[in-house]
């Protein structure tokens, strides 16, 4: 099952973070395959004797767009607890919210232990992106599968 990144005006879905306590998940995240893993996500599950793909399908509903930062940072809908995750480049989470949208909602996240407020904002927008699926701007890049 192919799925594209890419909405049907030609523009892929982008999540800004912004006023993050920690400065390492602040930035432009692009949206990513929902049936690839994030690296971080895979060198947790790898640092706890977890198998990645096993757990990224009992974690993800391989439907819902992921996101990252150029960093490796992330961000995804955690179907077994109902919640977006930001997660920081080493894959350990950050921030939370509950929220059962198809993106990340702009507010109610909470921080997670050891992660600092203030709590970020995040904004959900689109980019015009290349037929390679990169941003003309050179911000990150997408992972775009044909439909």
């Amino acid at each position: 099952m192919a799925t594209k990144t890419e909405c049907k005006s030609g523009k892929t879905p982008v999540v800004t973070v912004k006023n993050a306590g920690v400065a390492a998940v602040n930035g432009v995240f692009l949206a990513q395959n929902p049936l690839s893993i994030p690296k971080g996500f895979a060198s947790t599950c790898q640092k706890m004797f977890w198998e990645p793909k096993e757990m990224w399908e009992e974690l993800s509903d391989q439907k819902r767009l992921w996101f990252e930062a150029e960093n490796g940072s992330y961000i995804y809908w955690n179907k077994s607890d109902g919640r977006w995750w930001i997660d920081g480049p080493s894959g350990a989470g950050v921030y939370i919210v509950a929220d059962k949208g198809e993106f990340p909602p702009s507010d109610g996240w909470k921080a997670l232990q050891g992660s600092r407020k203030p709590l970020p904002t995040v904004e959900v927008g689109e980019k015009t992106v290349d037929e390679r699926g990169r941003n003309p701007a050179g911000v990150g890049t997408s992972n775009f599968d044909a439909a």
